[in-house]
């Protein structure tokens, strides 16, 4: 049996179908790759937007964190501005017998009142503790042996006024000696602020 023959112009139209069939596909198939990269570049540079953010965060994190231990000496000394309201009795009475030994005074009685009486007192605390939003104070009165040097009695007063946990002479009464010299003055009692938290 013998074979069809294949006309020319059949053969030719056979081969331009192919041909056309072939381009279209690469055509779309170029295009289909085309998106495809173009999505997958996207999902990289979003990876990348991503990674580099992190990084930030984590400098910022690290940059924060540098930052909190180089001021922790300052956080130290802003709670110990003031006393803890269960232990401030006991701080205050190791502070003035401190303040009054390097003074060269002696401090016979130490009274203090309760909590409730000294919160009105609390309005007159110093800007630097009243800023503090859970301040209170309390009040501590001592009677110190009398006479006193002036000089000696300001030099504790003083120590008072710029000690930390902070306290602040808030009364006083003083007299003169009739006989102990240009330099003594008597007083019987002294009372003492003592900021609390």
């Amino acid at each position: 049996m013998k074979q069809p023959r294949l006309a020319s112009t059949k053969l030719r139209s056979f081969l331009l179908v192919i041909v056309v069939t072939l381009s279209g596909l690469s055509a779309g198939g170029f295009y289909f790759g085309q998106v495809w990269l173009q999505t997958f570049a996207g999902t990289v540079s979003q990876t990348l937007a991503n990674s580099k953010a992190s990084g930030n965060d984590v400098q910022s994190f690290k940059k924060l964190q540098a930052n909190l231990a180089s001021r922790q000496e300052i956080i130290a000394k802003a709670t110990s501005l003031v006393a803890s309201s269960q232990n401030y009795q006991d701080q205050a009475i190791l502070d003035l017998d401190k303040y009054a030994s390097n003074a060269g005074i002696s401090i016979s009685n130490f009274s203090f009142a309760p909590a409730a009486a000294a919160t009105a007192a609390a309005t007159t605390a110093p800007a630097s503790v009243a800023s503090t939003p859970a301040s209170s104070s309390s009040s501590v009165t001592i009677t110190l042996v009398s006479p006193i040097s002036y000089a000696k009695l300001m030099k504790f007063m003083s120590a008072i006024e710029g000690s930390i946990p902070k306290m602040q002479v808030s009364s006083i009464n003083l007299g003169r000696v009739a006989d102990g010299g240009q330099d003594s003055v008597k007083t019987d009692q002294l009372t003492i602020e003592v900021y609390t938290q």
